[in-house]
């Protein structure tokens, strides 16, 4: 370990007294301090520059591993799936079913099921928690799903935490990790079926479930494709520069070193920190062009320009529900990357819309 010490630094860049001549250094290695031999000449050039050059991805790269253990569970427990009821539409199963929570309790679901045999693509939903409307829960993509089956996907769509029965008010970074983790779970129920191509998986998010997304596509690499819709958003960004109302009135009800504790407390369940992490799957963004509330389209931007990984967006004509256009934008692309046959015309534009 000592005989690599020049190339394995990770430098304390809070301490200034670094930026001097590089006559003696203290560096870290597998967080234990080491003292490595003085560097002189050319080889102190070649250091130094080395430290500038690799030092910021290796500190980012530790940083988001230990984030990323935040959704770590056990994929070898029991995925204790109870049916409850099947409904039959058209040809297409609607199986009402619990599966094991690693993190305590049930995780309510759907299981929509094509007729025939597979291999079938598949897709997981994470519905949007907007307040008062009546699909905020596993029911608003349920159509869609419905329709998308004979195209030749089984989907999955799953209650977040925060609507299933008993939940209690927990801190929203454990919600959100929980969130994630019941997702990756879903991942392995679908994974657990002769039917479904495991080549062939996607992710759906809206809202709160778009950011739950975001950090899903960084930690789990068994995706081929994600769409997020009204976000992923830096959580940061969101609460410090955003002039909407409720933002507005938290700076206002709060001391500001407070909130920056807050921030930086919960920092590893802030999307941000996964942004640069995303892919290699590719991924569809969609973001209203009038949801300055929930979603300002500057903090829409910024995000799509600082995520990684293969992408696109698209903004529509809308508020954070989104419309008919931005359905069959996400169709398309879930077509495309998901080899799915066509739709019948019109059964899009038969669906009602999320509100």
């Amino acid at each position: 370990m000592q005989s690599d010490c020049r190339w394995q630094l990770l430098w304390n860049l809070g301490d200034q007294t670094h930026l001097k001549p590089l006559r003696s250094v203290s560096c870290y290695y597998d967080h234990a301090m080491l003292s490595c031999p003085p560097l002189k000449g050319f080889k102190t050039t070649i250091v130094a520059a080395l430290l500038f050059t690799l030092l910021p991805a290796a500190l980012a790269q530790d940083s988001f591993t230990q984030d990323a253990q935040h959704f770590d569970y056990d994929a070898n427990a029991a995925l204790d799936v109870k049916e409850l009821s099947v409904q039959n539409r058209n040809g297409v199963s609607i199986h009402d079913l619990t599966y094991a929570s690693p993190k305590g309790g049930t995780v309510p679901a759907y299981l929509v099921v094509p007729k025939g045999d597979g291999k079938f693509a598949a897709i997981i939903w994470g519905h949007w928690m907007m307040p008062h409307s009546p699909t905020a829960n596993r029911q608003e993509f349920l159509e869609e799903a419905i329709a998308l089956a004979p195209t030749g996907v089984v989907s999955l769509l799953i209650d977040t935490p925060q609507v299933r029965e008993g939940f209690k008010q927990s801190p929203y970074p454990s919600i959100l990790a929980q969130q994630v983790v019941d997702l990756r779970r879903g991942v392995d129920l679908l994974l657990s079926r002769p039917d479904v191509d495991p080549k062939r998986i996607a992710y759906v998010g809206h809202s709160f479930d778009s950011g739950a997304g975001a950090i899903l596509d960084a930690v789990d690499k068994r995706f081929a494709a994600f769409v997020f819709m009204s976000g992923p958003q830096s959580d940061r960004e969101l609460i410090l520069s955003s002039d909407s109302p409720r933002m507005i009135a938290l700076r206002k009800s709060q001391p500001a070193d407070k909130i920056e504790q807050m921030l930086q407390a919960s920092a590893w369940a802030d999307s941000a920190a996964y942004a640069k992490h995303l892919g290699p799957a590719p991924a569809l963004f969609q973001y209203g062009l009038h949801d300055e509330e929930w979603v300002p389209l500057q903090d829409a931007k910024d995000y799509f320009a600082m995520s990684s990984g293969p992408k696109e967006v698209k903004y529509y004509d809308s508020d954070h529900a989104l419309n008919a256009e931005a359905r069959r934008d996400r169709v398309t692309f879930l077509r495309e990357h998901l080899a799915l046959r066509a739709l019948p015309p019109g059964m899009l534009e038969s669906l009602p819309l999320t509100k």
